[in-house]
């Protein structure tokens, strides 16, 4: 059984299986590439129009382990049925107190890189996930998603999903992101705050999936959140927005790399 990307990716992900005889060493995955308007940070009451790349791994074959499917779908909708899973990957940009006055004081936080997996379940019009990603760089600590999507297909070349997500994050994520140490709190005005993990925001995503070609696709997402909980209780937040917005539009490749 074959897995689906989630997400809304266009093509599928593996189930992950071994296998005990040499192949052809094959590794299938798509690229997109784009442009994002999204909050500047956690909180922000602005947005920034940052480039945009993700990758998804479709399929690998090294021999002993392999996994997916190396047939690219024409079809930005076909998913197979039933239980599947894949990697889960994610980027967040760098906090920089000093683009932005109101965060005069707080501490610069790096770039993350957040990994890990995902696992899901497909029906025929609905796709349900959760995904567990560790970050390296700026927050190292454990965040969660879960999330859900209704999908329909009003034309054979057009796919629409749209679903809830909800974002969770450890005490050491919700610390890097929303607390005020005490010498933050002297050096900026804001209240010192030391909030508590779980959840931290909720929201909506819908996503479009156009077929230009064979290997190739037009996708354009839109999402809106609201932080939840101690998240929402920060003072980064208070003096910000609890609501935040997200948009992008890109263009997937397929790459089929042999070696």
């Amino acid at each position: 059984m074959t897995a689906p990307s989630f997400g809304a990716e266009v093509p599928s992900v593996a189930d992950g299986s071994l296998s005990t005889q040499g192949r052809e060493r094959r590794f299938v995955f798509t690229a997109l590439v784009g442009v994002q308007s999204q909050p500047s940070y956690y909180g922000a009451d602005e947005n920034e129009v940052v480039p945009l790349f993700r990758p998804n791994v479709l399929a690998f074959d090294f021999g002993r382990l392999e996994g997916g499917d190396d047939e690219l779908s024409d079809d930005p909708l076909e998913r197979p049925l039933g239980f599947a899973f894949g990697p889960s990957f994610r980027f967040i940009g760098e906090r920089n107190a000093a683009d932005h006055d109101e965060l005069t004081g707080l501490d610069d936080i790096d770039a993350t890189f957040e990994l890990g997996a995902q696992v899901g379940y497909v029906w025929p019009s609905v796709e349900a996930f959760g995904q567990l990603r560790y970050g390296f760089g700026g927050s190292e600590a454990w965040v969660g998603e879960l999330g859900a999507y209704y999908v329909t297909r009003p034309a054979d070349n057009f796919a629409l999903r749209i679903g809830p997500r909800l974002l969770f994050g450890t005490n050491d994520y919700t610390d890097t992101y929303f607390g005020v140490t005490a010498d933050e709190a002297a050096a900026s005005g804001l209240a010192e705050y030391d909030p508590e993990g779980g959840l931290l925001r909720a929201g909506v995503e819908v996503i479009a999936t156009y077929r230009l070609g064979e290997q190739w696709w037009l996708e354009g997402r839109a999402r809106w959140d609201q932080f939840q909980d101690d998240a929402a209780d920060s003072p980064i937040v208070q003096q910000g927005a609890r609501d935040q917005g997200t948009v992008s539009i890109g263009v997937r490749r397929a790459f089929v790399l042999e070696f």
